[in-house]
């Protein structure tokens, strides 16, 4: 699926190698960057014909297993928090740096102007005396 922050989850109902494949079919001039990560988790149990006791039984065991499911994707979420961190302090910094070394280049040339009007004036206004 195309977008910024796609997320797309699928069941693999087979064992065996599988192979993820990424397309740039929207916009090839520019690079992009693709970050996933996977998961392997327990298939999920049927729990239709267990009995009344041992629903109350499991109902915190699987109370624990919603709480580590979320808790996974909170520290998945934080992850991809700090890589796009990452990645935007080093764009600031890079057009930081940019915008710096601009700024000094026109100062170079703001000084470099003024010494050549100096120097032309002088020369404009200079009394030649023909002999």
């Amino acid at each position: 699926s195309s977008g910024i922050n796609a997320e797309y989850t699928f069941a693999a109902h087979m064992d065996g190698v599988y192979l993820y494949c990424f397309s740039n079919q929207m916009s090839t001039m520019t690079p992009k960057i693709v970050m996933f990560s996977m998961d392997i988790g327990d298939a999920p149990s049927d729990a239709t014909n267990e009995g009344e006791d041992e629903a109350s039984h499991n109902k915190p065991e699987d109370m624990i297993k919603e709480l580590s499911t979320a808790l996974t994707g909170v520290k998945h979420e934080q992850e991809y928090m700090q890589v796009r961190d990452r990645i935007h302090r080093a764009i600031n910094e890079n057009t930081n740096s940019r915008v710096v070394m601009w700024s000094f280049f026109e100062a170079l040339v703001l000084v470099a102007m003024t010494l050549g009007q100096i120097y032309y004036l002088k020369r404009f206004f200079e009394v030649r005396r023909v002999v």
